[in-house]
């Protein structure tokens, strides 16, 4: 009976050592990714995000920011093939989902596929009487240059002219076309305000686009334990509540959450083909319900 019971003990001190050997092996990742340099501000929800996520996955691990000069997000993706970083946050897009590991995680919870116009003063009125996405096809929208959200457009019919993301204000002060598309978060920021009024801009007041579209964490395609750990760590922070804290703690985040509640705007909305059927329960209970 005694000697029973002493293998047992020493079968539960292996497996406990066992678990702990895997433990350490995950235990000092450190993960790497880049930010265009003096943008840090624009990306603290983001970066933020990520890190929540490295500190609620099992193990000890670290996130290193690097600030590099001009950074595209060609230049990102160059520097995660090469190694010169290992993490990466982009828009959703099907090709990067071929070629990395995507982390099943929407880090804005969907609320970046939630957009508003932005307009000159004289467009609101015929805008009052769109009803539907018919009507709106009777509009050209301003749309960046390799975003997603222009192949959605595009894809629904409307009428979309495509230019560099910096050029849009501009080439919208001058007729070039009848409005641009921005998140909600990203255009009740106040600076983001005062810059449209500057130019004569204005969010438009009556009508809400939306589709299934958000940030996406990458890694290499061979880096299974990074991506894992990212998997676990999102979903063990959004599943005790530590995500969803964070979430409505940002300012930007909590103004739109609470404009899109309070607001009656009528909402056009969209399919996006590139997003693709979710077979993943659990992953599609982070994304937005509002």
């Amino acid at each position: 009976m005694r000697k029973g019971f002493d293998r047992l003990i020493g079968g539960v001190v292996i497996l406990v050592l066992f678990a702990f050997a895997m433990v350490s092996t995950v235990s000092a990742e450190t993960f790497r990714m880049a930010v265009p340099k003096g943008s840090e501000d624009n990306f603290a929800f983001q970066i933020g995000a990520i890190r929540l996520a490295i500190a609620n996955a099992p193990g000890d691990h670290q996130l290193e920011v690097l600030s590099v000069e001009r950074l595209t997000q060609t230049r990102g993706l160059t520097m995660l093939r090469s190694g010169e970083i290992n993490v990466i946050f982009a828009g959703y897009n099907p090709d990067f989902s071929e070629e990395f590991l995507q982390v099943d995680f929407p880090i804005t919870r969907g609320l970046q596929g939630y957009r508003l116009f932005v307009i000159r003063a004289d467009t609101q009125a015929p805008l009052m009487r769109v009803k539907s996405l018919e009507d709106l096809k009777g509009f050209c929208i301003g749309s960046g240059q390799g975003w997603l959200d222009t192949a959605i457009l595009k894809d629904a019919g409307l009428c979309v002219t495509e230019a560099p993301q910096n050029n849009l204000v501009s080439m919208l002060e001058n007729d070039r076309f009848d409005m641009m598309h921005l998140a909600v978060h990203e255009a009740l920021k106040r600076d983001r305000i005062q810059q449209l009024k500057r130019a004569g801009l204005r969010v438009e007041k009556t009508l809400l686009l939306r589709y299934q579209y958000d940030f996406f964490t990458y890694v290499g395609k061979n880096d299974k334990i990074r991506h894992s750990l990212l998997e676990q760590g999102f979903q063990n922070a959004f599943f005790s509540g530590a995500f969803n804290e964070y979430f409505r703690s940002d300012p930007s985040i909590a103004a739109a959450m609470d404009y899109i509640r309070q607001s009656d705007r009528r909402v056009i909305d969209l399919d996006n083909p590139g997003i693709g059927p979710k077979n993943d329960q659990t992953a599609e209970q982070y994304w937005l319900t509002e």
